[in-house]
């Protein structure tokens, strides 16, 4: 039984994969800067983005991370041509519009463009990734 693909990927798969992975490991970074955040720093931000912080519930932090590192882990999968990738991204997906939908009901509602920007991307990933599985570009 072979499971390696025969079929080479074309040059765009490869441009969206790498900027899948930049993304992504923003995504990540945002989340760990915001989860180690230190005392010294949280005190030189404003008060209302100090209540903002520590009025976040504990599923939103948790979706958050199930969002960012399900995105990183299937764009790592896109670049090693893994057909994983199409179910990490279905799971970062689903993260991304629970949180986004907590962004914009509770926490800013009018901050629209990003938390759509986000959702849209994230059902981009889904929709390529499992483009590239019909293709047979990931084994």
């Amino acid at each position: 039984m072979n499971f390696s693909s025969s079929t080479k990927p074309p040059l765009f798969f490869w441009i969206v994969a790498i900027i899948a992975f930049l993304w992504n490991a923003f995504g990540v970074s945002i989340y760990l800067m915001q989860a180690f955040l230190s005392d010294e720093q949280l005190a030189g931000i404003s008060n209302n983005n100090q209540k903002l912080f520590w009025d976040l519930p504990m599923w939103y932090i948790s979706v958050f991370a199930i969002a960012v590192f399900a995105g990183l882990f299937g764009s790592i999968s896109l670049l090693l041509r893994k057909r994983w990738a199409y179910m990490l991204f279905i799971i970062s997906f689903l993260a991304v519009g629970f949180q986004q939908f907590y962004v914009l009901t509770v926490v800013n509602p009018r901050d629209i463009f990003l938390s759509l920007t986000i959702i849209v991307i994230a059902a981009f990933m889904v929709w390529f990734s499992k483009r590239a599985v019909t293709k047979a570009w990931l084994k």
